[in-house]
């Protein structure tokens, strides 16, 4: 019989993050999940298998992270429905930001244009 909880193992299929809890045992201790969160969605889940293409590293400044949630996973284009492997980019969290802030203004100037009233187009 269990007297004290066990610890929280990794995740089978990365190594790198603990798995996710996974409800209670009949004595009250917490149960985990074989998988971290990410690798379930990969593993059970049809709509996310586009996660697997998720690096463990920044591809912009070569950042190494402690744990895979630092990381994100963009779209180079911006059209979420676009989940080809060339579209896909894994950067850390400063620069996903800087990458949205350079996309948004690319749209907002494209958007914005002004147009000379004097001008008639045919």
């Amino acid at each position: 019989m269990l007297t004290k909880q066990p610890p929280r193992p990794l995740c089978k299929n990365c190594g790198l993050v603990p798995g996710k809890l996974n409800g209670k045992s009949k004595l009250g201790f917490k149960k985990w999940h074989k998988y971290c969160v990410d690798c379930s969605k990969i593993m059970y889940s049809k709509k996310h298998k586009h996660l697997a293409n998720k690096k463990n590293i920044c591809e912009e400044c070569k950042f190494v992270p402690v744990d895979r949630c630092q990381l994100d996973l963009i779209y180079v284009d911006g059209n979420k429905k676009n989940k080809k492997l060339k579209n896909l980019k894994t950067l850390c969290a400063n620069c996903s930001r800087v990458y949205r802030k350079n996309l948004k203004s690319k749209t907002k100037s494209v958007l914005n244009l002004t147009v000379d009233a004097d001008v008639r187009i045919n």
